[in-house]
């Protein structure tokens, strides 16, 4: 790259968005805020993917930055192959299955509310944005993992029968 960046701008990607690759760390998560914080950083002249690949290695701390410092010089070339990379590495098939598992296998906490399940069922989801899984199966999975009381509240509130409903209904 033959373009200087100042280091305003350098310290507001460390300042907005450090990703330190340790267990639990949400690397799509990263990526999305790491995007959004770069959506403001611009320099004339410089391409939008040319910024993000300089840009990028100085969101990474501790592990991730030796993972990134071992790749093999000059084999990235867009910021799109560099985005599969880091989701290979921090965004095993593993942790994909964990997380699938997660929400597939949803039940309510005997302490929780109807409203809290909700919020941590779909926080679950959206931690797995590539899951394939339909509206009406995410609405199914929900409805049968809440308790036997929080069934009698959704479908009073449903009129008659929850599960009856089109998906597009239930998210309201």
């Amino acid at each position: 790259t033959n373009f200087g960046l100042k280091n305003d701008m350098i310290q507001q990607v460390q300042n907005f968005c450090q990703f330190h690759g340790l267990s639990g760390d949400d690397a799509n998560k990263h990526l999305d805020k790491f995007l959004h914080v770069n959506q403001s950083i611009k320099v004339n002249g410089v391409i939008d993917d040319a910024l993000h690949l300089y840009l990028f290695p100085h969101s990474l701390t501790h592990h991730a930055t030796a993972w990134f410092d071992r790749l093999p010089r000059n084999s990235i070339n867009t910021f799109e192959q560099m985005a599969k990379m880091f989701l290979g590495k921090y965004f095993s098939t593993s942790m994909v299955t964990k997380l699938i598992n997660e929400f597939t296998n949803f039940r309510q906490r005997p302490d929780e509310s109807l409203f809290e399940a909700w919020k941590r069922y779909k926080l679950s989801i959206d931690r797995c944005p590539n899951h394939n899984m339909l509206p009406v199966t995410q609405i199914d999975t929900f409805y049968n993992g809440l308790t036997l009381r929080h069934h009698d509240t959704i479908n009073a509130d449903a009129g008659g029968t929850f599960m009856e409903r089109r998906p597009e209904e239930c998210y309201d």
